[in-house]
């Protein structure tokens, strides 16, 4: 983990302390904010070997997540109807809601950091109530009027979705986007940097913050590493603990 100060802080208290003004909050998409993991999801029901043979490939560290999300989505042939409703029938963690009020009514700030596809992402988060925004205006005088988010990119063209990734860091092949690389570009601007996250793209970003909720792979990850983290089911528990809920267990 990051600083001394926040790790002394949370092995005394045993968990961190409330959400204040200063802090940044980054969340993963697929699998935390999201039910499922989209991509995943897609290539199950694509039922093409080839897409889980690149999952693993890249789990592995055998390609990059660029190449693999690149490949696997190029495997995807289906016609646009087909890839909505399949955006539409993923459902999504409507503890959201509680997380996005205590952020505003604490002077905080929030950035969904992604490693999937702002087609599905920004669709996604709409359905929730919330219209999406650049990421950088995480930064901006008049947060809270959207969702600042940083994903890849993409655009349905031609019967199949055409990739963009115009986060990639050449220092890293972990993400395509690259999540260490915008939350150290962050970090000098805040006093503390909560990571919320549960897959294989979070392990390396979710190391270099303050504090940490994980789940699914990330908080088995971080129990291997033996480092400090927060263990979550939903975001509504994650809130309940930033709000200073001591009633809140998980």
């Amino acid at each position: 983990m990051s600083t001394a100060g926040s790790m002394n802080e949370r092995s005394l208290s045993g968990r961190p302390s409330p959400l204040m003004a200063g802090d940044l909050i980054l969340c993963d998409f697929d699998g935390t904010l999201s039910a499922e993991d989209v991509g995943l999801a897609a290539i199950t029901l694509l039922g093409d070997q080839r897409a889980w043979d690149l999952e693993y490939q890249w789990r592995r560290g055998e390609i990059t997540s660029r190449e693999c999300l690149a490949a696997q989505w190029g495997l995807v042939d289906w016609p646009l109807d087909r890839l909505l409703a399949l955006f539409d029938s993923i459902g999504m963690d409507e503890g959201f809601h509680d997380l996005w009020r205590l952020v505003l009514d604490r002077g905080a700030r929030f950035l969904v950091l992604s490693d999937g596809l702002d087609i599905y992402l920004d669709r996604m988060m709409l359905r929730l109530g919330h219209r999406t925004c650049d990421g950088l205006l995480a930064l901006g005088d008049n947060f809270g009027v959207c969702v600042p988010r940083f994903a890849n990119h993409a655009e349905y063209r031609d019967g199949r979705l055409e990739l963009t990734f115009p986060c990639v860091s050449d220092a890293c092949d972990q993400c395509a986007n690259c999540k260490l690389a915008h939350l150290m570009l962050l970090r000098p601007h805040f006093r503390r940097v909560i990571y919320i996250g549960d897959g294989h793209s979070d392990a390396c970003a979710a190391k270099y913050a303050d504090v940490v909720f994980a789940k699914s792979f990330l908080a088995d990850h971080f129990a291997e590493e033996r480092l400090r983290f927060t263990r979550f089911e939903g975001l509504a528990d994650v809130a309940a603990i930033l709000e200073g809920d001591d009633g809140a267990g998980l």
